[in-house]
């Protein structure tokens, strides 16, 4: 099959060819290329313009409408085909670009394990989280006893400094 981005230039080289000529024009052009003969003979024959219109015309051995028809028929139809397939591209573009916001949508809905997984997460990080600052409040409790004793303990000291010193001096 073929892929998005070769799908997306053909389309867009299509869709940006000049307009094609209608069926009578190609019909005409068709018939002058079959019957090329027509200008050779008029180009050279002599005389005026009547006699080498006449000359030309002449030189036609049979017109062939049904070989110029259904050759203006096949390229009408190749015409036809080309846009027909065009239009068939741009349908399976647009397709392709709706299956696609569709699968989003759908995974997005259908299939939550992602933001199942990333909630669990965040409330087992919620829980640590609840159990660390536990931890934290009991450890700055044990922190400022042990100062407390560092602190009766040191005023001890330095009351029973102070009693040997006036004990020293008296």
């Amino acid at each position: 099959m073929i892929n998005k981005k070769t799908l997306k230039s053909i389309l867009s080289f299509t869709e940006h060819q000049n307009p094609a000529p209608s069926f009578i024009v190609i019909y005409i052009l068709t018939w002058l290329v079959w019957h090329n003969q027509l200008f050779s003979y008029f180009i050279q024959a002599q005389g005026d313009f009547l006699t080498k219109v006449s000359t030309s015309l002449v030189s036609l051995e049979e017109n062939q409408y049904l070989v110029v028809l259904l050759l203006t028929c096949i390229v009408f139809l190749g015409r036809l085909i080309i846009n027909y397939f065009s239009f068939k591209s741009r349908e399976l573009l647009n397709s392709a670009d709706d299956d696609f916001v569709t699968a989003r949508d759908d995974r997005k809905f259908a299939h939550n394990t992602d933001v199942a997984n990333v909630m669990a997460a965040l409330t087992k990080t919620k829980e640590q989280l609840v159990d660390s600052r536990a931890r934290e409040q009991k450890a700055i409790c044990e922190r400022n006893d042990a100062i407390k004793k560092l602190l009766n303990l040191q005023h001890e000291l330095d009351e029973a400094r102070a009693d040997i010193d006036m004990l020293n001096k008296v």
